[in-house]
């Protein structure tokens, strides 16, 4: 099952960066491990040299630290002692590869017992090492129609009867190595364990473990209303009052959906509504951007720390919409100013959560970008939501069988323009011949020099990312991970160590 997402709190990132530092210079020939080899006595008179230069000056303070560890870095990086200069900084001695955190196990809980602070940064470090050697393990020995696969969402509609693992199902799921599949329910007359069976089914048979999803807002897209009774709507929680409302909602959301094998839950919606009769109804936490964030972002948190991957949608904002984006193209005519005083907004205030998934949809907005819609659109996706915004992780998009996209592109043409735009999760095939289609097209595309493989990577690498976090994929065992080149080791924990300091955290 699915490890919780708890966010860090109470190291700073310059901690974080240097231990990542000290962790990486294990390619560099740095044995920073309990169990290495003895310390040769050149390393040693290096890196006691670099620790007296700076040592006269330092205090007990959190900054004389700092100082210590980034002038040791920048002093005597060839000294092996340096390892221990630096993580005696970060509170975590030399016993780095015993330390707590292995990737797919439970983060600690939070508890009345007080855990020293700089402890956590060696936990969380190791865990990125790992979670990017799992990763990378996984990248490297995957063939081009794995890595393809990966980037197409499945879809099963349950009738009656229940779901049913088809053959054209498992040639998807084995053959075609689909990375993702989203369950829509339209009869609920069997036992929901029929579906935690197929589910189970299904997961049993990929290669890869697939994002498994759902649609679970409450309200109008309530998918398991007809087993255990109405759930509220986004509109009924933002009149609550409390936000806490929405956090308990989604954590029981969390807790129904993870026992029957759904991983993902495509909420919440953080469009604002900006007109009576916009276009999701009660799906709408609020009228306003800070009502929206304060809501959608209590239940994007009680998915999350209770282990259920959130998405937020609709990207780049729908709130100003009366057409439905499954019937045709619908245009946003609002100006720049506007989108980043509400649409933009809503979204930016709660990126800062680390939301699993972004999905984006089908409108065109014209102060951006009037001939494409958001789904396909590079300005909307890697320039405003990935640049301007900052968002790094999995875009998903809405169908492109919708008559939004249909009406106007094929099926593999939509499927390419969408990755040239920068989505990562294509939306969705049905059958096999429907996923030859998309996964043909982005084969077309880089035979044709339209998209790279680097690009296909990247995506594949921020998806497999993504399912690492949330454990999804069995962790890599070796002990040791893979050497980082100490040029980016040094410039990145760095730049950590910077950014840390500009917005007073160090």
């Amino acid at each position: 099952m699915p490890r919780d997402h708890t966010v860090k709190s109470g190291a700073s990132d310059a901690e974080d960066g240097m231990v990542v530092i000290a962790a990486s210079m294990r390619g560099a020939g740095a044995a920073i491990s309990a169990r290495c080899a003895a310390i040769s006595d050149a390393g040693v008179t290096a890196g006691r040299g670099a620790a007296r230069e700076v040592g006269v000056r330092m205090s007990r303070s959190r900054e004389a630290w700092t100082v210590l560890r980034k002038r040791a870095c920048a002093t005597a990086l060839a000294g092996v002692a340096l390892a221990t200069v630096v993580l005696s900084g970060c509170g975590g001695g030399t016993g780095l590869t015993a330390a707590p955190g292995v990737l797919g196990a439970a983060p600690p809980n939070p508890s009345a017992t007080a855990t020293p602070a700089a402890a956590l940064p060696v936990a969380d470090a190791l865990r990125e090492l790992r979670l990017r050697a799992t990763v990378d393990a996984y990248l490297a020995h995957m063939t081009l129609d794995e890595k393809l696969g990966q980037m197409v969402e499945l879809e099963v509609d349950i009738g009656a009867g229940g779901p049913v693992y088809y053959p054209d199902m498992d040639n998807m799921v084995r053959g075609l190595h689909a990375g993702a599949i989203i369950v829509y329910i339209f009869d609920t007359k069997w036992p929901l364990s029929q579906l935690r069976d197929y589910l189970n089914s299904i997961q049993g048979n990929a290669q890869v473990p697939l994002l498994t999803m759902m649609d679970e807002e409450g309200g109008v897209v309530d998918r398991l209303e007809g087993w255990d009774g109405p759930r509220p709507s986004a509109q009924d929680l933002g009149a609550s009052g409390n936000p806490q409302n929405a956090y308990l909602a989604a954590a029981k959301d969390a807790h129904d959906l993870r026992a029957i094998g759904i991983n993902t839950d495509l909420a919440p919606v953080v469009d604002t509504r900006l007109i009576p009769n916009q276009v999701e109804w009660t799906r709408l936490y609020g009228d306003d951007p800070k009502t929206v964030d304060r809501y959608a972002g209590a239940f994007l948190q009680g998915l999350q720390k209770n282990g259920e991957i959130g998405t937020l949608k609709h990207w780049p904002g729908i709130g100003s919409i009366w057409q439905d984006p499954h019937l045709t193209l619908p245009t946003i005519t609002r100006t720049r100013a506007q989108l980043e005083a509400s649409e933009f907004q809503a979204f930016r205030g709660v990126l800062a959560l680390d939301p699993g998934l972004i999905m984006v949809t089908h409108v065109v907005v014209s102060a951006i970008d009037p001939n494409l819609p958001a789904t396909l659109s590079p300005l909307l996706v890697n320039g405003v939501l990935r640049k301007e915004l900052g968002y790094a992780g999995v875009v998903v998009t809405d169908n492109l069988y919708m008559e939004g996209i249909r009406l106007h592109w094929a099926l593999g043409e939509a499927a390419v323009l969408s990755v040239m735009a920068g989505d990562d999760l294509l939306a969705t095939a049905w059958d096999s011949g429907s996923m030859t289609t998309i996964t043909g097209a982005l084969k077309q595309a880089i035979h044709d020099g339209r998209i790279s493989v680097a690009r296909i990577d990247q995506s594949v690498r921020r998806i497999l990312t993504l399912k690492a976090r949330y454990g999804l994929l069995p962790p890599i065992t070796t002990r040791t991970p893979p050497p980082v080149p100490v040029a980016e080791a040094i410039g990145s924990g760095m730049a950590v160590a910077d950014r840390a300091r500009t917005v007073g955290v160090v």
